[in-house]
């Protein structure tokens, strides 16, 4: 009866063992394996989120450098203008001092010729130095 009943039965539990057994062991290699996987992934994320965060500061050290540049230039370029404007203010100053003194010198030269034209006498030469003197006057505030 052993052999009947009993043999077939061990070897159908034997073999049921091992299959649980291959089973369990495949179970655990699979668990093992996504252990791995989701330790894998979880450094990559890690790796993924460093180069994120690096790449982020670099664009805003970036943008700030950027941005001084362009202030430093716009401040360069403002002293550039105003040094130019100022530059050009004193030569127009000069320009019009030029100006006026050519101006002076042609009315002295004109009342000296008046003066030598006409053979006058005291007072009429004392009228006319003073007309051009109101002359100058007048010319001066009109600059």
């Amino acid at each position: 009866m052993y052999k009947l009943l009993y043999k077939p039965y061990f070897d159908m539990t034997d073999k049921r063992k091992e299959e649980v057994e291959k089973n369990l062991n495949e179970a655990e290699r699979l668990r093992v394996e996504a252990q791995n996987l989701k330790e894998k992934n979880e450094k990559e994320m890690s790796e993924v989120r460093d180069k994120k965060d690096e790449i982020i500061k670099n664009a805003e050290e970036n943008a700030k450098n950027i941005t001084k540049k362009a202030k430093e230039e716009a401040e360069t370029e403002k002293k550039r203008i105003i040094a130019s404007a100022e530059k050009e203010a004193v030569e127009l100053k000069e320009k019009a001092m030029q100006d006026v003194q050519a101006k002076v010198v042609q009315m002295a030269l004109n009342v000296s010729s008046m003066i030598l034209k006409e053979k006058i006498d005291r007072k009429t030469n004392e009228e006319l130095v003073s007309r051009a003197l109101k002359t100058l006057n007048n010319q001066g505030d009109n600059l």
